[in-house]
């Protein structure tokens, strides 16, 4: 199985352990007799490009590897990733991939669409007017772009696509284009969290603190946190204890994750730990 991701290129995601997620799940396949009766597991690690049109000529190159893939995380791919895989008869399963993927036989979305939940929110709350926020990285982008596609195809209006990066500047921008906007009512951050070491996602909210768009009249919706169980129970997040505007413009963050209510991650990856399935040095709380 190759595990595709821009793990070289994403200082974030370089996080999520990649080759150590992987070396995990396929030990566990091999020990499950429901799995292993006919396969034997194993996984590669593909480094994805952060540049989209580099990103979609790596795909090429996939087929080498491996007999089935998971991603690619830049929803942009995910056409021509589909159509090789198609092509090729292997399996694809992405969780990024956004709007219309109809005719990808190969292809299979693992978990709820992420566009499809927020529109669900969305419409429970009767919040019609929706920006979308980004970082300027490629991937980031691209999801912004895909998600305005699907909301709107949907039926909401998205009056504002725009990118913000760490210049206070830069989220001052996109934050009085927003303002200038008729009824915006929730705003969508296509960035990493802040509670992950975001650094787009604090200057945004910290500036939307001194503008005073964190008084309730807006509601800031991280998108990433749809697309994993992000510890919300009972977990200290630092960046919030020692940052009183994040902290205060934090009220006005609606996050919307998978729940996970046998155990958290953070449990799992000790559980992991302590049973020597991954390395004893990792600390649960920097992954």
């Amino acid at each position: 199985v190759g595990v595709m991701g821009p793990w070289t290129c994403d200082p974030l995601l370089a996080r999520a352990l990649p080759e150590v997620a992987s070396r995990l799940a396929v030990a566990r396949l091999n020990r499950d007799p429901t799995f292993n009766e006919v396969y034997w597991w194993d996984a590669v690690v593909l480094a994805e490009a952060c540049q989209t049109p580099q990103a979609v000529t790596g795909l090429l190159s996939a087929e080498r590897y491996a007999t089935g893939l998971v991603g690619p995380l830049n929803p942009a791919t995910c056409g021509a990733a589909g159509l090789l895989a198609t092509a090729w008869n292997k399996p694809l399963v992405s969780w990024a991939c956004l709007g219309d993927v109809d005719g990808l036989d190969t292809l299979v979305i693992p978990m709820p669409e992420p566009a499809g939940v927020l529109h669900a929110v969305l419409r429970f709350f009767r919040w019609a007017h929706v920006a979308v926020l980004s970082a300027p990285q490629d991937l980031w982008r691209e999801v912004a772009q895909g998600l305005a596609q699907d909301l709107r195809a949907r039926g909401l209006p998205v009056t504002i696509v725009t990118a913000a990066g760490t210049q206070e500047d830069e989220a001052r921008e996109a934050l009085r284009r927003v303002q200038r906007a008729d009824g915006v009512r929730a705003v969508v951050m296509c960035m990493h969290s802040v509670l992950l070491g975001g650094e787009e996602q604090r200057v945004l909210l910290e500036k939307a603190e001194d503008m005073g768009m964190t008084d309730g009249t807006y509601v800031f919706i991280p998108y990433d946190a749809l697309t994993f169980p992000l510890p919300y129970h009972r977990v200290p997040y630092p960046v919030l204890a020692n940052n009183t505007k994040l902290r205060l413009a934090y009220d006005a963050v609606l996050t919307i994750t998978m729940d996970s209510p046998d155990v958290t991650f953070h449990e799992a990856l000790q559980e992991a730990k302590e049973a020597y399935e991954i390395p004893a040095h990792i600390d649960p709380t920097q992954v």
